[in-house]
């Protein structure tokens, strides 16, 4: 028959796993850190007016997209083939930065904030 031995654990064994849990948490904890240092930074460069205009649309599927938007803010709706004089993008004097999210029942904001003029 099968004997079942005792599991011993030796201390070097015991040292290599310390080892990798704090490899693990010093690396996740580095990659928090550059996510927030990163994102202050975005944020800076958004609020100082330094970012340029953007407007981008991640379409998630073929029914829903999240559309970023940086830069001044036009007075009309999004209409497709709208002709050229429905629209009025007024000058750097009013800026935005929003998020918003789009589906065929709804359009969420999901951040809004105005900028200061340039």
């Amino acid at each position: 028959m099968y004997r079942i031995r005792t599991m011993t654990r030796r201390p070097e064994a015991l040292a290599q796993h310390v080892d990798a849990g704090r490899a693990l948490a010093a690396t996740v904890t580095l990659g928090l850190v550059l996510v927030m240092t990163v994102s202050l930074a975005v944020v800076g460069a958004v609020r100082a007016g330094i970012a340029p205009p953007f407007d981008q649309q991640i379409v998630l599927d073929y029914q829903h997209r999240l559309v970023i938007h940086n830069g001044p803010n036009p007075t009309c709706a999004t209409i497709p083939n709208p002709p050229p004089h429905d629209c009025f993008w007024p000058g750097w004097d009013s800026r935005e930065f929003s998020v918003d999210y789009f589906t065929p029942n709804e359009a969420r904001s999901l951040v809004w904030f105005q900028l200061p003029p340039r």
